[in-house]
This record gives structure tokens, sequence and C-alpha cells, in this order.
């Protein structure tokens, strides 16, 4: 591990990204624009590190899996609002529990919209959707996590395996954020975060092996983790109860989506969809 190219796109990731983030250190008060340029430190490692071992037609290759979209179309309805669907699912549990009514007026509110105006939001959704896909992580990350370390993990190893280490890496390389910047994460506390960073890696891993190794989908379900998670769910997960509930949710999901027969075996195929 300590001598493979996946060791050397950690180190360079955390290296790039937290020299990026070096100015949030310093300031009292900052813009979740300034989380952008580290943003983009998982696939300017991949793309160097590719084209060190591989030069030109390894870069190629590897860019090629942004553009590899023909998929099955349930494929596309889970990355885009499967997310969502599972943020719903735990306010479900929380309220059949005897947890309270989620304040939908704060949500609402951050979503710039007057209270009462849920149908607009719904209305509204592809828009957040596709800004918080193209701003920020989703775009930014996913060459790096998915395209290269999930590709060459997975050659050494089961997929879910290779999901949880990188699921492991991606939350601590957030640490910086956590702890600076803290609404670029959702304000989820790190020991909650930790658990549904990794278990997400394993449902990425599920999806990159179904799809046949496509980051254009991991981009998209990246898309709508951070619609769900960051945007909606913020202000909705100040309520512990829910947060765990979110938690646990994410938790059976990845475990399922674990027990997936291709996700235990190396070298899996192309999707099947």
């Amino acid at each position: 591990m300590l001598k493979s190219p996946v060791f050397s796109f950690f180190m360079l990731t955390f290296a790039l990204s937290w020299l990026l983030w070096s100015p949030l250190y310093f300031l009292a008060e900052a813009s979740v624009l300034w989380a952008l340029p580290g943003a983009w430190g998982p696939t300017l490692a991949a793309l160097i590190l590719t084209w060190r071992s591989s030069g030109k037609a390894g870069v190629r290759t590897l860019l090629r899996k942004v553009l590899k979209g023909r998929v099955s179309v349930a494929y596309y309805v889970f990355a885009i609002v499967g997310m969502v669907a599972l943020l719903f699912l735990s306010v479900g549990i929380h309220k059949l529990l005897g947890g309270a009514s989620p304040d939908w007026g704060t949500v609402l509110e951050g979503m710039g919209l007057a209270p009462g105006k849920e149908l607009v939001a719904v209305v509204l959704y592809p828009v957040f959707f596709f800004v918080n896909t193209l701003v920020g992580g989703p775009i930014a990350e996913e060459l790096g996590w998915r395209g290269f370390a999930q590709e060459r993990l997975q050659q050494q190893m089961p997929p879910w395996v290779a999901g949880l280490i990188i699921g492991f890496f991606w939350a601590v390389w957030h640490l910086p954020l956590l702890l600076s910047l803290p609404q670029a994460t959702g304000h989820m506390p790190f020991v909650a975060y930790l658990p549904v960073m990794m278990a997400m890696s394993v449902v990425f891993a599920w999806l990159y092996v179904r799809t046949g190794g496509s980051v254009l989908l991991a981009i998209l379900l990246h898309g709508g983790l951070n619609t769900a998670n960051g945007f909606i769910g913020t202000s909705l997960f100040a309520d512990p109860q829910l947060l765990w509930i979110h938690v646990g949710v994410i938790l059976a999901l990845a475990y399922l989506l674990g027990c997936d027969t291709k996700l235990r075996s190396r070298n899996s195929g192309d999707s099947e969809g």
C-alpha cells in the first residue's frame, strides 16, 4: 500500500487540497467559495500521476470515464434523486419514532424561498441539483476518488473494501473544511461524518461497478449527496435524533448494496443495465 499509486494519490491529494485551503486557517469569516480551489485536489492528483505513469494516452483514457453515460436510466434516477429520497425516508422514520416535525421553513429560506413554497422547491430541484453538481465537489473530485483510486484498488481487493478505504481518506481529507468552514460540509460532526462518508463510498463503489466505471454517474451521485445532506439537510440535522437516524439509513443502504455479488469480487465487469 505504501508504495502503490493509490497511496501516492492520497498523499498528493491531501497536499494539494490542504495547501489550497490554507487561507481558511487564517480567516475569521470565509465564504464557501474558499472551498472550491482545494476541491480539485483529487482530480489534479489523478491527472498528474496518470500522466507520469501512462502519458497522454492514459490521461485520455481517464478523462473518457467522465463521458461514459450509456447506462440504464435507473442508475441516473438513483444518482439524481436517490439521496434526497433517503433523506425523506429518514425524516419519516424520525416522525414515526415520535420526533418533532422538521422546520421546512428554514430549509425553504436556505433555498431563497418564502414559507409555503414547497411545491416551488420541488419544481426547482433540478436547478439546485445542477448548481450543487457543477459548483464544488462533484465535478472536481470524482475523477480522482472513483476514476483513479476506486479503479485501481478494486483490482487488488473486493470493490466494497476499496470503497471503505477511500471513504476513510475522503472523510479525513475534509477535516480542514469541517474545522474552518463547517457550512461546506453541512455542519455534520465528524463522529457522524466519518461513518456517512465510508458508507457512501461503498454506495459509490456499487454504482461505479454497476455502470462499468462511469465517473459521470459518480459525479451525479455526488451532486445528489451534496444536495440532500449539505443543502436541504443542513438545518434538519440540528436535531440529533434525525441526524443519527439518517446515518443509520445510509449505513443500511451501504450494507444492502455491499451484498451485491459484483461488489464482492475483484475485477468486476461492466454494467448489466
